[in-house]
């Protein structure tokens, strides 16, 4: 099979590459997405060290994700089974592990068909259901994701379990904040990507349930450039987050799908990706 292989700048040259135009006014992420040629992820393999984690999908006569397995080190420890509507919308997911109770994920949406909540719940005995956590996105008027936030229940309210926050200044590349349970900032952040097709992205309303940073995650992130504020003395200074920061490398198959993806972590550590695929002919 005919392979290409992408291999990356160093961070700065492409932190230099702007996700915007060079005028006024910033360049919508949103694309028509190719629908031709498509390939349907039917296994991902994710690996650090001895350590390997094994995603598996299945997918109904219309190529939407029905279910998945997911394995850690061969052993299978939980399984998901997914519901869509009339529209293709992913409508609710249910979970079961190996070694646990059963959760289910109901997801909500605009008029538009963004994804704003999923709420997780864990089913009791007599109808009585239990709220255990949920998401919120939010969009701006070009339908680019502003903000992600993670809840989880504390007494029956919502707490906020850590959120995100994506900016989008003309020219500049795209401006992440990351926060952390409490509501401090863990870091800032800036990411590049590609402009090839990202493992799930000929399910869009699988991936699109899930808004991620990168959103709406149809293309590879190529880099992602993590800092912080540390303050020594009285005075504060902009200093890396290594664990945080990685460059990418992508093997592409003859369809621009990534069949191995290789992140280097700027705190020494590697992570693997192996994907394999069904394509159309």
């Amino acid at each position: 099979m005919f392979m290409k292989t992408r291999f990356l700048l160093s961070i700065f040259g492409l932190l230099a590459l702007s996700a915007c135009t060079s005028d006024d006014e910033p360049t919508p992420v949103t694309a028509t997405p190719d629908t031709s040629n498509l390939c349907y992820l039917q296994q991902q393999v994710v690996r650090q060290a001895a350590n390997a984690v094994t995603t598996r999908y299945t997918y109904n006569e219309e190529n939407q994700i029905v279910q998945s397995a997911h394995f850690v080190q061969d052993v299978l420890r939980e399984t998901r089974k997914y519901t869509y509507d009339a529209a293709g919308k992913l409508t609710r997911e249910e979970l079961q592990p190996t070694d646990g109770d059963a959760t289910y994920t109901v997801f909500s949406y605009d008029p538009a068909g963004k994804l704003t909540k999923y709420e997780v719940q864990r089913p009791l005995n007599l109808g009585v259901v239990h709220h255990v956590a949920a998401f919120k996105a939010t969009y701006d008027v070009q339908d680019r994701l502003t903000s992600a936030i993670n809840y989880r229940y504390v007494d029956n309210k919502l707490v906020q379990n850590g959120s995100f926050t994506q900016s989008y200044p003309a020219g500049k590349p795209i401006s992440v904040v990351v926060k952390d349970n409490t509501g401090q900032v863990a870091y800032n952040a800036t990411f590049t990507q590609d402009d090839q097709r990202s493992p799930l992205s000929a399910v869009p309303a699988f991936i699109g349930a899930r808004p991620a940073i990168g959103f709406p995650n149809t293309n590879n992130l190529l880099s992602v450039s993590a800092t912080t504020t540390a303050t020594t003395g009285g005075v504060s200074t902009t200093v890396g987050v290594p664990a945080e920061s990685y460059s990418a490398v992508y093997t592409l198959n003859e369809q621009d799908y990534p069949t191995k993806a290789t992140l280097t972590y700027n705190d020494g550590k590697v992570i693997t990706i192996d994907y394999t695929y069904s394509c159309e002919e």
